[in-house]
């Protein structure tokens, strides 16, 4: 977990929210994406957005912990997993936000524009992996 000297990268401000036990929103939701460090939003403002969209309310990967490297917060409870294979591990954390009006936050505390492909490239692996282990999750709790 990020201490209180992580900065906060990103804000994104929500259009719709939800609740632990309601549905993820209709593919496509968008929110609009306020900087605070540009370069960090450009690398993870629209996976932001398709987590959200997953029903994912918050991704924090801290390297080096193994199988529980990557946590996940999914409507149908937590999610752990290890890096994607060939993915530097940086250190990050996503908020989507659940309710109506909240702020969906990303933050890094060691991205620097040296490391932007690192952090560009471990963004989109962790978040599509969530994706997929979320759906996953959802399936076989609903059926």
């Amino acid at each position: 977990m990020h201490n209180l000297f992580a900065v906060t990268m990103i804000a994104v401000a929500m259009s719709a929210g939800m609740s632990q036990a309601q549905t993820p929103p209709a593919a496509g939701a968008e929110r609009t994406v306020k900087a605070v460090q540009p370069g960090l939003v450009e690398v993870a403002g629209p996976r932001v957005n398709d987590a959200y969209n997953a029903g994912i309310s918050k991704i924090v990967a801290t390297p080096g912990k193994g199988g529980k490297s990557i946590e996940v917060q999914s409507p149908y409870g937590t999610i752990f997993f290890d890096w994607p294979k060939n993915v530097k591990p940086v250190a990050f954390t996503i908020t989507t936000g659940k309710a109506a009006g909240s702020v969906a936050e990303v933050s890094a505390p060691a991205f620097t524009e040296a490391a932007r492909p690192d952090y560009k490239a471990a963004i989109d692996a962790v978040v599509t992996e969530a994706i997929s282990k979320a759906a996953d999750q959802k399936k076989r709790k609903t059926s």
